[in-house]
């Protein structure tokens, strides 16, 4: 009787599955009935074997949860597992997959993906031995895995398989491929087959071309070995030609990454140099502490992070915006800590003012050591994941754009601040004359506390940019301080238009330096050309009277 029932049911459910199935051959939605509702167990083998002999690579999805013994049902339809999340309780729920006709995500009623416990869901239990009729079609079943990076990785396989149908099956996968980096990757591998195949030299120009068009990773190197070791010399010269091309164009979409890759790092030396040129200017302090301030503004970052996603369970990229003015402001309040106490009996005293914030900065750092340790790391925001592809092989992160777009409104911010507020006339007029200043009835020390703490939170805020790109490490900032200074003198004492000329000189001298050789060679090679530089204009591109040209 049960299996009377069972059959029925395996009946229905092929019936439902071959209606919603577009495309699908009638004997592969009964294979999958008799699977999920076999009469009798020889029933289930001899569905299986079926399946696997077809190859039909929509089934790869439904095959490969059998394999993964992760096959279960759901309202009569066969479903997978996807990535598990935790509750509250400590109970996990699961991401819900279809596997047959279509491998897609199961969706609530508003469009969210439904999540369930596995207790929900009715396992399907296929023995090992039924399993073992699979091996023949294992290599291919992650052909149609949820995870792209798989399924290139599957792609790539198939160049050392020696199954005469790896070419069919390929081209059935790609045509179910949806991820575009994906079916750029499979592509290769499908024109790479048919091209080592390929018996006349128009078909294997046709295929060098195909290669040439899709642009995959590997085509140079794919193009550049056939051009030796192929076996039709008209077809070998062609790809040759080609390779010639495609290594120009490569060269000039490296230029334009070493370009962009400068303009970003030129962005980051233009939020750190920017409080730093005001505060030189002003105070006539070489403040060896100013990257200590950088480093606690990605601190300040890591800190909000932990309160918000381990304390107060808010997993969103929220957090980043808050940190965003909470980094300023505690820079901020210590580079004003550090004004009062230390700078303020220092000024115009160039080496005792090095050498003591040279101290207070070890003094930060083995502090921010001692509570952090020596690597913590910030989440990016999602939003900020993944790049803009302006052409094949040359995407520009998004990370770095926003430090470009914020360097941008926190530079326009700054000028008019100093060019268009009172306070700004008060800074500029402080740092030309104080003492005229002073006797026009500034109060200068008030000026000094308030820039210090606008330098430092522009550093604070420089950090916050920073953990965008790398890890958050206690002497972050030492590592940006003297490419700082360089960017102060080389622009000019207190000059915004010198800092972002430099800025931008500097990153992108340093990227294309380095693309020709070492990254100490480059540091050399830019310090060199500085000290050059300096020699004709030693007050650097824009120069200005300030307290050190008076004194």
């Amino acid at each position: 009787m049960n299996c009377t029932i069972k059959m029925w049911l395996g009946i229905c459910l092929c019936l439902f599955i071959g209606k919603r199935a577009s495309g699908q051959s009638d004997s592969t939605s009964i294979y999958v009935g008799h699977i999920l509702y076999p009469s009798s167990d020889s029933a289930r083998i001899t569905a299986l074997q079926k399946l696997v002999k077809h190859g039909e690579p929509s089934t790869f999805p439904f095959l490969a949860a059998i394999n993964e013994k992760k096959i279960f049902l759901l309202d009569g339809q066969p479903v997978t597992t996807g990535s598990a999340q935790q509750l509250a309780d400590g109970s996990e729920v699961f991401e819900i997959f279809y596997l047959y006709p279509k491998s897609q995500a199961v969706l609530n009623s508003d469009g969210t993906p439904k999540l369930l416990p596995v207790s929900s869901l009715e396992k399907i239990d296929i023995s090992r031995s039924d399993r073992l009729s699979m091996a023949p079609i294992l290599p291919y079943l992650n052909l149609a895995n949820p995870d792209p990076k798989k399924r290139i990785i599957a792609y790539g396989q198939l160049l050392t398989s020696s199954d005469s149908s790896k070419i069919n099956v390929l081209s059935g996968a790609l045509n179910l491929e949806k991820d575009k980096e994906a079916l750029t990757a499979g592509k290769e591998i499908l024109f790479q087959l048919k091209l080592e195949q390929a018996k006349s030299e128009t078909v294997a120009k046709a295929y060098v071309d195909s290669l040439d068009s899709n642009w995959g990773e590997n085509v140079t190197l794919i193009l550049k070995d056939y051009s030796v070791s192929g076996k039709l010399e008209g077809a070998k010269k062609y790809a040759a030609g080609k390779v010639t091309d495609l290594e120009s164009l490569q060269g000039r979409i490296q230029k334009a990454q070493n370009l962009f890759s400068g303009i970003s790092l030129g962005s980051i030396l233009i939020l750190i140099a920017l409080g730093l040129a005001i505060v030189y200017g002003l105070a006539g302090i070489i403040n060896m502490a100013h990257g200590e301030f950088l480093m606690i503004g990605a601190y300040s970052t890591f800190c909000v992070q932990k309160l918000f996603i381990d304390i107060l369970g808010i997993k969103s990229d929220l957090f980043f915006f808050v940190s965003l003015p909470v980094s300023f402001i505690i820079a901020g309040i210590f580079g004003l800590i550090l004004e009062r106490l230390v700078i303020r009996h220092l000024y115009s005293r160039p080496l005792e003012s090095l050498l003591a914030t040279w101290g207070v900065s070890l003094i930060m750092v083995q502090l921010a050591r001692s509570i952090f340790g020596d690597l913590t790391a910030v989440k990016a925001p999602s939003f900020l994941a993944g790049g803009y592809q302006v052409m094949p092989h040359l995407i520009l992160p998004y990370n770095r754009l926003f430090i470009i777009g914020l360097t941008i409104i926190v530079v326009s911010l700054t000028y008019l601040m100093l060019y268009r507020s009172r306070l700004g006339i008060q800074i500029r007029a402080v740092t030309q004359n104080r003492s005229m200043s002073a006797c026009l009835g500034v109060e200068t020390r008030k000026v000094d506390a308030i820039t210090f703490f606008l330098g430092s939170g522009l550093a604070g805020l420089a950090g916050c940019a920073m953990t965008l790109i790398g890890n958050v490490v206690p002497d972050m900032g030492q590592t940006y301080i003297v490419d700082s200074f360089l960017v102060v003198v080389t622009g000019g004492v207190g000059k915004i238009a010198g800092a972002i000329l430099s800025g931008l000189g500097i990153g992108f001298l340093t990227k294309v330096l380095e693309s020709f050789y070492e990254a100490v060679y480059g540091k050399v090679l830019i310090l060199a050309l500085i000290v050059i530089f300096l020699q004709f204009k030693p007050r650097g591109l824009f120069p200005d009277k300030g307290r050190i040209a008076e004194d």
